[in-house]
């Protein structure tokens, strides 16, 4: 083979001999040769630098597309013969608490954000949701609205909150185009000023096209860009805001009558959404979405006689459309970064007997990728733009660094400001569990009230061999020209993991951050969620916190009131998206994550949880009557439960029966009292999330009561027997 490497070269010349199997046949799906069926597309070199949903299915085990009937590259696994966790069959949350008993989840709360609530809800056996992104309506602080990953639904979903989040309504469905086969994730929300809001999402389409007699099949991808009118609950019209190709058109004819040329793949990854006003029209408000665009570069060789696709590079560049009549229509993709490449290494020199190849020879490329964009306005309308390069060493190692462009003409130009920060490059998972957080590196963007602009990101700390991954800030003062000196935020001096930061800033200016943090387990896996904020811009971070009657200062609190464990999260623990979402308002912060507390007790189960700064309310049962004698049926009522949802009812030591919760959290229930000592009866229910409410029935005659009576009676018994006995 020369210099060509096996690892990369040969699965795909295999794919192409079974592409000619493919086109003779005139079907594009096996007929013959199962041991050669196609198990990479043109995409398959570049897999890992995907955003999490695209490489699932590029990886083939994309929950949701689990024993669909057909092949392609969306259905090509058989998981079935996986066994275990991926076929588990889990049912819905509720289910799993009643399997194991009184198994739930034991709470501690956090101590300064509310009790956590888990938004989403399940309608199948694939009971996992992720990457939620959340939006705040600017004309009414408590609706809010969660657009999320659901394995329950080939489409994004979202759910909405009319009360600041203490009660959710949804899914709400938003399409993908008719053409496209399935959303492919990387959901983000924007609200506009006037209270429209709109999603951008990836759409996945698989594009067949052949090469003389070579049949091939490609992923390619839409990023999409839909619109509600009504707050989030329907979702009547998707655009394309732009779209991704598989270019055929540099392939020709040599002069021995064979197929010479490039086969350029185009793939769309990564979008961000933004809104803010037009620089030139101060009324109305633009829409921007950024993205990566990816162009993998495949050249036709020959081993022998036979063809095949050789990966030569692939390029990439941040992209921005624009949209300035409320998402209809969008404008041609302008280039926010430059292009830069990632070769695949060099290929045998001409006269390499084992490969034939033209007189052209492959570009050798370097190892640097550009991905995970993000896109804010200032309100004066300037649009930054900010994107992680992981420079000329290669991707998951090594160094990268944060780049930030800036256009003040409504995104038609930008001016490439350098870069923010240069750091150590996180690796694609951390050493101490399956799940991939190498997106932790990309850049959060946020602007202040005054044009500040803000940054945070993942990254190695560049003194401690133990650490997995830290967060770090850095902001401009000056739009975009200097940036300050990073700053490490938490308080963890254990050594645990911080993974996929998020950022916000209030009207005020108030900075808030929240991340995942593995602090509290000795084995590095499970997470807490944490949070902390900065009231002067940046300069100083904490939490100040009343405890006991105490004032109580910390770098940062804990949001989560029970960890997640990634391993029981998502089938063998792959993947918890790539990243969680946090916003504010001048009177509260909001914060959602992928929850993984309904699994520590059965199959895999991954729920969005919430938190917020105000106090949520509890749970509250009653029974009615509130007392009278024991064995007679009572009612019990409960409210403010986890919705949807198996309860456990429990008197005294013992479950003595079960309800379930309705769309708004309540049920009603009625159990039979036994017959106990007189006195109070402790009854307490609890849900699935771990949620517990209690509260007393009083037995007014009961087992001690009845012992009274006998001897009361057995007294005037013998009273009157002695009277007899005394009688004349």
């Amino acid at each position: 083979m020369g210099r060509i490497g096996r690892r990369v070269f040969l699965p795909l010349a295999l794919a192409v001999l079974a592409g000619l199997v493919l086109a003779q046949s005139g079907r594009l799906r096996p007929q013959v040769f199962p041991d050669l069926q196609p198990r990479h597309n043109l995409l398959a070199p570049i897999k890992d630098l995907l955003s999490g949903r695209a490489w699932l299915v590029l990886e083939g085990i994309d929950p949701a597309l689990q024993r669909r009937p057909g092949w392609d590259l969306l259905t090509r696994l058989d998981w079935p013969s996986l066994g275990g966790a991926m076929i588990t069959p889990s049912g819905a949350p509720a289910l799993q608490a009643a399997a194991v008993g009184a198994l739930v989840p034991f709470r501690e709360p956090s101590p300064a954000l509310s009790r956590n609530l888990l938004i989403t809800r399940d309608f199948s056996f694939t009971p996992f949701q992720t990457e939620p992104h959340l939006a705040v309506n600017p004309l009414d602080p408590d609706h809010l609205v969660v657009a999320v990953i659901d394995y329950n639904f080939p489409s994004l979903v979202t759910y909405v909150s009319y009360d600041g989040g203490e009660t959710w309504q949804g899914p709400f469905l938003a399409p993908y185009p008719h053409e496209d086969r399935s959303s492919a994730g990387d959901p983000v929300l924007a609200f506009d000023r006037q209270g429209r809001l709109f999603l951008a999402g990836i759409s996945l389409a698989v594009e067949e096209f052949s090469l003389g007699p070579i049949g091939v099949v490609a992923l390619v991808s839409r990023i999409t860009v839909s619109g509600s009118a009504d707050g989030g609950e329907t979702w009547p019209r998707v655009v394309p805001a732009a779209s991704s190709r598989v270019d055929t058109r540099g392939v020709s004819l040599d002069r021995f009558g064979r197929l010479r040329g490039q086969v350029v793949a185009g793939f769309l990854d990564k979008p961000w959404l933004a809104s803010g006003p037009d620089p030139e029209n101060p009324d109305r408000d633009n829409l921007y979405v950024v993205y990566t665009e990816f162009k993998q570069v495949d050249e036709i060789f020959y081993l022998g006689e036979v063809p095949a696709l050789v990966p030569q590079e692939v390029q990439t560049t941040i992209q921005l459309v624009r949209s300035i009549d409320g998402g209809r229509t969008w404008s041609a993709p302008v280039n926010v970064s430059p292009t830069v490449r990632r070769g695949f290494g060099h290929l045998a020199p001409p006269g390499q007997p084992s490969v034939q190849q033209p007189t052209e020879h492959a570009v050798a490329g370097t190892k640097r990728v550009v991905q995970g964009a993000q896109v804010a306005v200032a309100p004066d309308g300037t649009v930054y733009v900010a994107w992680l390069d992981t420079t000329d060493d290669d991707s998951f190692k090594g160094q990268a660094e944060i780049h930030v462009a800036r256009s003040e003409d409504g995104g038609k130009t930008f001016v490439h400001l350098g870069p923010a920060a240069t750091f150590r490059e996180l690796p694609f998972r951390p050493r101490t569990a399956f799940f991939r957080y190498w997106g932790s590196n990309f850049p959060q963007l946020a602007v202040g009230p005054e044009g500040e602009v803000y940054l945070v990101y993942g990254a190695l700390p560049p003194d401690d061999p133990r650490d997995d991954g830290d967060i770090y800030f850095v902001r401009s003062l000056d739009r975009g020209a200097t940036w300050s000196a990073p700053l490490r935020l938490g308080g963890d001096d254990r050594g645990g993991t911080q993974f996929f930061p998020a950022i916000a800033v209030d009207p005020k200016g108030g900075i808030h951050v929240m991340w995942g943090d593995t602090r509290h387990d000795p084995a590095g896996l499970r997470y807490h969620i944490y949070y902390t904020r900065s009231l002067d811009r940046g300069e100083t971070w904490g939490f100040a916190m009343e405890v006991q009657g105490q004032r109580l200062e910390a770098p940062d609190t804990r949001v989560t009131d029970f960890a997640s464990n990634p391993n029981r999260a998502f089938p063998f623990g792959l993947f918890i998206g790539d990243y969680f979402s946090i916003r504010a308002t001048e009177e509260d912060v909001y914060l959602v994550w992928p929850d993984a507390r309904l699994g520590e007790f059965g199959p895999p189960n991954q729920k969005i949880g919430f938190a917020r700064l105000r106090p949520i309310p509890s749970p509250q049962v009653a029974v009615f009557p509130p007392a009278g004698p024991g064995g007679q049926l009572v009612t019990v009522q409960g409210f403010n439960f986890q919705p949807e949802t198996h309860l456990l009812i429990q008197l005294g030591d013992a479950i003595i029966a079960s309800a379930r919760s309705n769309l708004e959290g309540r049920f009603t229930a009625q159990i039979y009292m036994p017959l106990t000592a007189e006195g109070p009866q402790n009854l307490r229910v609890y849900d699935a999330s771990g949620n517990f409410a209690q509260a007393s029935f009083f037995t007014e005659f009961g087992f001690n009561n009845v012992q009274t009576f006998y001897q009361e009676v057995l007294r005037q018994l013998e009273e009157l027997n002695r009277n007899l006995k005394n009688a004349p």
